[in-house]
C-alpha cells in the first residue's frame, strides 16, 4: 500500500466496524484534497454515504472515490483492510476504469446493465451530490454548466430505473 504506512494499515485493520474503518481511511487518504468549491473533499463522501440505507452501500459510499482519485490505491488494498467483497464490488461498479475511453453515458449504461440495485443507488447518491444546485451555484458559470449538463440526464435515468424496479429514492 503505497499510500499508507504499515502501522496505519495495522491500526485500520483493528477497527472491526466497516463504516468506522472506511471513515478513518478516507480521512487519511483525502485529508489534503479539496472539491471544486475548495471545501474538504471528504464532505462529498460523507454526504453520498449518508443518503444510503443499506449498510454495505453506506460503507461503499465513503469509499467510492478511493480507487479513482487516490493514485496507486487498489481493490486489493481494500481487501487488505478487511472490506468484504460486497463493498468492494459496489466500489468497482461505480468506479471509472482509468483505461476506458467510454463516455459518461456509456459508463452509466454499463452500470445499469449490472442490475446491481445497490450500485445504482450509490451512483444516484453520488450524482445527486455532484449536481446539487446549491453547491453548483458557488462555481463559475462554465464549470457549473459543464457539470450540470454532464449529470442531469443520467440522474433522471437512474431515478427512473430505480422507480421502475420499485426502489425508494
Amino acid at each position: 500500500m503505497n499510500n499508507l504506512d504499515s502501522q496505519t494499515v495495522k491500526d485500520l485493520q483493528t477497527i472491526k466496524d466497516d463504516y468506522k474503518r472506511a471513515l478513518k481511511l478516507v480521512e487519511i487518504l483525502f485529508k489534503d484534497k479539496k472539491d471544486k468549491e475548495g471545501k474538504p473533499y471528504i464532505n462529498h463522501l460523507i454526504r453520498v454515504s449518508s443518503k444510503l440505507s443499506n449498510y454495505n452501500t453506506k460503507v461503499a459510499g465513503l469509499l467510492h472515490d478511493t480507487i479513482e482519485d487516490i493514485p496507486n490505491f487498489t481493490y486489493d488494498d481494500l481487501r487488505n483492510l478487511n472490506f468484504n467483497e460486497t463493498i468492494i464490488e459496489l466500489v468497482r461498479l461505480v468506479t471509472k476504469d482509468k483505461k476506458s475511453i467510454q463516455s459518461y453515458h456509456n459508463r452509466i449504461t454499463k452500470l445499469i446493465k449490472s442490475n446491481n440495485l445497490e450500485a445504482l443507488k450509490l451512483k444516484l447518491s453520488d450524482i445527486q451530490d455532484n449536481c446539487d444546485l446549491n453547491r453548483l451555484a458557488k462555481l463559475d458559470e462554465l464549470t457549473r454548466k459543464r457539470l450540470y449538463n454532464k449529470y442531469k440526464d443520467e440522474l433522471e435515468r437512474l431515478k427512473n430505473i430505480l422507480k421502475e424496479k420499485g426502489e425508494k429514492l
